[in-house]
């Protein structure tokens, strides 16, 4: 039997890591994207390394890999030459690396918001010459009813949970809005306290779902200098930027391949010819489809 590619088991995941892609393009005006160095996790598959160096010619590229006794299977595994595996903990590999052009970074975690991820954060928001941009993904799934808050708190420190939160508000997509609230507001800090005037501009917040739930926050690092180039990258030409608090959430229905056909065939920009209808399939599920159709691979 085939292996099973993790992008066929992830396919909200593979949408989210296509969307940031694009938005990556608009970065053009600023330097040539070869220019930029890219940072993250490779972990096995490298499937980010391999989607930003084949889509964007990024060759300078560094993956940090906590787990030391696996370093030389993840060598091994490197899609390019061009990738450097660094092993350790995040907040000793980070402080070493060269931050003196531009860079691409995605801590793309699995856990969710805590003391270590925020330090990483703060430290990458002090080091990022403006131009670069900075991607963190964290689990989002709430915590069971009644250990929620107290979780929270464990995990980021009390004074960080915004007044007001509760269990019940953590529940659902509930922990994702306090959690890029709370990220968010120690990027926008550590950044204004800088002494070169540096600034944060958020540009996606995607929540999605395979099996856990999931956020994406991206910005870009700005200044006095810098916001009128990055006027001109014009991000918001991206249908899915987002520079607020309001989430895009990703979806991926399950639909056979002559549905989505059907409905390729029968909705243009949300608007639904008559007779567009699909029996035991609710319009949620189409419009779910129409907002992630272009990023899925054709049925063809």
């Amino acid at each position: 039997m085939p292996a099973i590619k993790s992008y066929e088991a992830r396919p909200a995941k593979a949408i989210t890591r296509k969307i940031l892609v694009e938005l990556l393009r608009h970065l053009k005006p600023l330097a040539p994207l070869s220019k930029f160095q890219y940072v993250g996790f490779g972990a096995l598959e490298f499937l980010d390394f391999e989607i930003i160096h084949r889509s964007l010619g990024i060759d300078r590229m560094i993956s940090i890999e906590g787990d030391v006794d696996k370093v030389e299977r993840y060598t091994w595994n490197r899609p390019f030459k061009g990738i450097d595996v660094l092993p350790g903990r995040t907040s000793v590999v980070l402080p070493s690396l060269d931050w003196s052009g531009l860079s691409i970074v995605w801590l793309d975690y699995v856990s969710t918001l805590d003391s270590e991820v925020l330090m990483d954060v703060e430290l990458i928001s002090r080091k990022l010459r403006p131009g670069s941009v900075l991607a963190v993904t964290i689990n989002a799934h709430p915590q069971k009813l009644d250990s929620r808050v107290a979780a929270l708190e464990a995990f980021v420190g009390p004074e960080r949970v915004p007044p007001g939160v509760n269990d019940s508000k953590l529940g659902g997509w509930g922990l994702a809005d306090v959690q890029r609230q709370i990220l968010s507001s120690s990027i926008t800090s550590t950044i204004s306290n800088r002494t070169d005037e540096a600034s944060w501009h958020q540009l996606l917040n995607i929540y999605y779902q395979d099996s856990a739930k999931m956020q994406l926050l991206v910005g870009i690092v700005g200044g006095v200098s810098m916001d009128s180039m990055i006027k001109i990258c014009k991000f918001e030409d991206l249908a899915e930027y987002r520079d607020s608090e309001a989430a895009l959430t990703i979806k991926v229905p399950l639909l056979t391949n002559r549905e989505q056909d059907w409905i390729n065939q029968r909705v243009a920009d949300g608007v639904y010819e008559s007779g567009c209808q699909i029996p035991g399939v609710p319009k949620s599920d189409v419009d779910d489809y129409r907002q992630i159709y272009r990023w899925l691979e054709s049925t063809a």
